[in-house]
């Protein structure tokens, strides 16, 4: 699997960060202080693979004051091409959303 973009919205830390575009990466480093947020980046990849991350519920995952939160992660495996979008809100009218979507190669 290959990282392309990582876009996140009320996700832990991160409020409405500017989206994370991996295109043309070889190789990359997450390194900050403790706290920056470098963890929450891999948490966000799986909670929108899998909807597990740290957190023992996805309540504690959405930003502080905030009522719904999303993440949308784009990767390559072989030459197809997948887009995972998984959202939630919590409280009153509490919902969630997945959505997967292939651009497969040749098709």
């Amino acid at each position: 699997m290959i990282p392309l973009r990582l876009e996140l919205k009320n996700f832990l830390a991160y409020r409405e960060p500017a989206p994370l575009d991996f295109t043309g990466l070889h190789v990359a480093v997450l390194t900050g202080e403790n706290g920056a947020g470098k963890s929450s980046l891999l948490d966000a990849i799986t909670w929108a693979l899998w909807g597990k991350a740290r957190a023992k519920r996805d309540e504690e995952l959405v930003h502080q004051g905030q009522a719904e939160m999303r993440v949308d992660f784009t990767f390559a495996l072989g030459v197809d091409v997948y887009r995972v979008i998984r959202a939630k809100r919590v409280g009153r009218g509490a919902a969630s959303v997945l959505d997967l979507q292939a651009q497969v190669a040749g098709k």
